[in-house]
């Protein structure tokens, strides 16, 4: 039986069946407007984790970074409406996410090895961290 502590984007096989068994990366557990608000949100953003680690499991590494990009992107949307902590929520994750596939992309960029053609996704990665970082 394979045991799934988390979503780690360096097992490309758990991209098979991992959502169908574990359902979405972001579950509504507690909100303080019973998840009136961030439903549409919460639905967009879970749309586009799934996406992402779909994406990075095919080794399409900016698909993938962008699709998180946008579910940053849609908190800042989230957060001008009432589920400012919902927002904050959703955000760790993405970030979480995010520096998984930076921690991934620098082990195959650097090393004994490496290989270069990572290094512009790895760039890539390492500046939209610094993004998520400073909007945070």
């Amino acid at each position: 039986m394979k045991n799934h502590k988390s979503w780690v984007f360096s097992k490309p096989e758990a991209d098979k069946d991992y959502f169908s068994h574990h359902g979405e990366p972001i579950q509504l557990a507690s909100c303080p407007q019973n998840g009136h608000n961030c439903a549409d949100h919460r639905a967009t953003i879970n749309e586009c984790l799934v996406n992402s680690f779909h994406h990075f499991s095919h080794r399409q590494y900016d698909t993938s970074i962008q699709e998180l990009k946008v579910a940053f992107d849609k908190t800042k949307d989230l957060e001008k409406s009432t589920c400012i902590k919902c927002a904050e929520l959703f955000r760790l994750r993405i970030t979480a996410s995010m520096e998984q596939i930076h921690s991934e992309l620098h082990k195959m960029s650097t090393g004994f090895f490496r290989a270069n053609r990572y290094k512009p996704s790895f760039e890539y990665a390492t500046t939209v961290i610094n993004e998520f970082k400073r909007d945070a």
